[in-house]
Parts: C-alpha cells; sequence; structure tokens
C-alpha cells in the first residue's frame, strides 16, 4: 500500500494558471478532479490562500487535468 503524501494547489496571478506542488514539483494544470478531501490554509503572504490535502498518486493527462486520489 503506497503512503499518503501532502500536495496542494493554487492560482498563479503572474501566469494566470493553477499550479500542483506535489512530491517537490511545482506543476502548471488547467483543471482539478480531487477525489480526497480538501482543506484551506491561508497565508500571510504570496500565495495567500492555498487547497491542500493528502494523496497516494497524482494523474495529470494530456489536457493537463490533475486527477487526484
Amino acid at each position: 500500500m503506497s503512503k499518503k503524501k501532502r500536495f496542494f494547489f493554487h492560482f498563479r496571478k503572474s501566469t494566470g494558471e493553477l499550479t500542483l506542488h506535489w512530491n517537490k514539483q511545482c506543476i502548471p494544470i488547467k483543471n482539478v478532479d480531487c477525489k480526497v478531501p480538501l482543506e484551506t490554509k491561508w497565508n500571510n503572504q504570496q500565495p495567500r490562500v492555498v487547497l491542500r490535502g493528502f494523496a497516494k498518486s497524482i494523474k495529470i493527462d494530456n489536457n493537463k487535468t490533475a486527477l487526484i486520489i
């Protein structure tokens, strides 16, 4: 059984895209299909708000949609 890892995603205003942070990588994405619970995290500096959770795996298709399981 694979161990769950922390992930988070947020909107990057400078590039106008979503970024997914997973396994020490910052991945630009267009859409999110999240199958796990999320929580909000507020920061005092940018990014102001991120959505985060724990996942066993993340798959990204050709349309840059991230499936979070």
